[in-house]
């Protein structure tokens, strides 16, 4: 199969702002506070937003290197914090993840949405350090909700774990 090519461009339509500590934030299990700016020339794009317990933000990881654009395989490196040690943790597929070094460093978040104030939007549950491009908003919606997803060994294990360090979780 011939690979085709692509010419693609993506503008950010907002930025990240929060007073957490890109340490803060990679420690923080549940994310942290901050606001999701979107420029004025998409404020538009906002209306009736507010209605919307939780959004999802698409973003560019702008800190990730080019070395690290280049990772395939990675280990759950944030859940040494339990006491998980590192060599505990399986080696696997970049896209098995949520590990910022991947080929495209893009992120999903899902935010809790606690305010609309006109083009700026308070989040709670923020993964995202300060500065960081906002490419697209999308509103959670129940049809996105999978409630019998299947996930494989290995995970069901980290999540024991974890369940053990924390207490009950929805998932990691």
């Amino acid at each position: 199969m011939i690979r085709q090519e692509y010419d693609i461009r993506l503008e950010p339509i907002g930025i990240v702002h929060t007073n957490a500590s890109i340490e803060d934030i990679k420690n923080s299990y549940m994310g942290v506070e901050g606001v999701v700016e979107v420029f004025p020339e998409y404020e538009e794009g906002l209306d009736r937003i507010e209605g919307f317990s939780h959004i999802i933000v698409i973003a560019y990881l702008h800190m990730v290197s080019d070395e690290n654009r280049k990772v395939l395989k990675v280990r759950y490196r944030r859940l040494r914090r339990f006491g998980i040690e590192i060599d505990d943790l399986p080696l696997v597929g970049v896209f098995c993840t949520d590990s910022p070094h991947r080929p495209n460093p893009t992120a999903l978040s899902i935010l809790e949405l606690v305010e609309r104030n006109g083009r700026f939007l308070k989040v709670r549950g923020l993964d995202l350090y300060d500065g960081t491009p906002v490419l697209d908003i999308k509103a959670y919606t129940p049809d996105r909700c999978i409630e019998n997803i299947k996930v494989p060994w290995w995970v069901k294990k980290l999540e024991e774990r974890i369940r053990k360090a924390l207490g009950e979780l929805k998932w990691i």
